[in-house]
């Protein structure tokens, strides 16, 4: 047992940028691909999210100290912190149920895909954590191991099913045929997009307005490039933010680079990720007779236009809500930077296929609920981190707007709260 234990905590020591390439070259070989092409496109997806997490971690670095200094020009007095996915991860990974994850993971995933319940193959097994935010505010409320590892596959068998059903629109808007994308935080939101979309088509003037980034760009010009968009968008948030004028020009280079090398890193996964999706499903059809989605991580969409866009222009938008909605207990932090383009990744393509106003609004909503279940599920989050002695200054009661926003987990404890499982 404690040699299974060990293994799982190497797997999950692992890097995504090592771990997901790792277990695509394993599906490609088993898929009969050449080893030489296995390799090579299996590292290029890998070389590709060391980009991208490189930027992610360029973007977080240079808005974190303009979205604080920006809180704090607003006077929020909150009693609950928003201290970032990590600090849950953290929380999540450490927990003394997390090594029943992957077994459990992709023991449920394969029977579903053996018994064509889903078409779903999730290659990125280090997200699993994601669905174990169910799993550990099942288990801090009862104390009970199999309780919470229910709750765990019924949080996956959720995901699986949205991922399978968004996965043709998701690949048609941004061309990443054969994937679908079972993420636990942003697959959570695809139906916020297609409701608040519905209701956009009623909306007489509205209705009609194309946003979308390619738009934007014909009718302005290069108003609408998204250089120009990244230098704007900084400069006024480092204004915002009552950075030094060198902050604010940094600020806006920074974005303006953002803008440009977050696709480019994209290309290259792509590069890796087409040769070998399309030889599994070679090998699926051949063998079963049947198709099959390779499941990623949603880092790979944050990098596209309306997303990034959409996710700057919300983190004005989050504070404000953070200030006038009523009962809210949540004071944006650590997540605000990323938390935007993380989760509209998947609302944006049902949002007429990437307008970026329709995206705002449904991102807007996204985000009211975002805050009220993130401050709900706070002291679960909480004493999670103490029962595994995370280092958390005394009297703090913090969450994550980017993961702990999980309204499954949130009605989990709510149905739990009925039959007297409460802090």
């Amino acid at each position: 047992m404690e040699t299974f234990v060990a293994f799982l905590k190497s797997i999950t020591a692992l890097p995504t940028a090592v771990m997901l390439p790792l277990a695509i070259l394993i599906l490609s070989l088993i898929a009969g691909m050449k080893f030489g092409k296995a390799f090579r496109a299996s590292v290029l997806i890998g070389i590709g999210l060391v980009g991208l997490f490189a930027m992610i971690g360029v973007f977080g670095s240079t808005i974190g100290p303009v979205v604080a200094g920006f809180v704090a020009n607003t006077g929020i007095q909150l009693d609950v912190s928003d201290l970032g996915v990590f600090t849950l991860l953290t929380a999540t990974w450490g927990s003394p149920i997390a090594i029943w994850f992957i077994p459990v993971g992709l023991l449920v995933n394969l029977l579903f895909l053996a018994l064509k319940l889903t078409k779903t193959l999730d290659a990125d097994i280090l997200n699993y954590w994601t669905w174990g935010i169910t799993a550990v505010v099942v288990y801090t409320l009862t104390g009970s191991v199999w309780l919470a590892l229910l709750f765990f596959a019924l949080n996956e068998i959720l995901i699986l099913f949205i991922a399978d059903r968004t996965a043709p629109i998701v690949a048609e808007h941004y061309g990443i045929e054969g994937t679908s994308v079972p993420h636990g935080n942003a697959g959570l939101w695809p139906p916020v997009g297609i409701a608040m979309n519905w209701v956009i088509e009623k909306i007489p003037g509205l209705n009609k307005l194309d946003a979308d980034p390619e738009t934007i760009q014909k009718k302005f010009g290069v108003v609408g490039d998204p250089i120009f968009i990244g230098v704007v968008l900084g400069a006024i948030l480092g204004i915002a933010g009552k950075q030094p004028w060198g902050s604010v020009l940094n600020t806006a280079v920074t974005l303006a680079a953002v803008m440009i090398i977050f696709p480019r890193m994209l290309n290259i996964m792509m590069e890796g990720l087409r040769p070998i999706s399309e030889q599994v499903r070679d090998f699926m059809k051949k063998r079963f007779n049947r198709d099959v989605y390779i499941g990623l991580d949603a880092a790979i969409l944050i990098g596209f236009p309306e997303n990034l866009a959409a996710g700057i222009l919300l983190i004005p938008i989050i504070i404000a809500l953070a200030l006038i909605l009523p009962g809210n207990r949540v004071i944006p932090l650590a997540d605000l930077a990323i938390a935007g383009p993380f989760l509209v990744c998947l609302v944006s393509p049902f949002c007429k296929r990437g307008n970026i106003v329709r995206t705002l609004i449904a991102g807007t909503v996204v985000f009211i609920i975002a805050l009220y279940t993130a401050g709900d599920l706070a002291p679960v989050y909480t004493e999670a981190g103490k029962t595994i002695g995370m280092n958390i200054p005394e009297g703090t009661v913090w969450t994550s707007i980017g993961a702990g926003s999980h309204w499954f987990a949130w009605i989990v404890a709510k149905i739990l709260g009925l039959f007297g499982y409460v802090l």
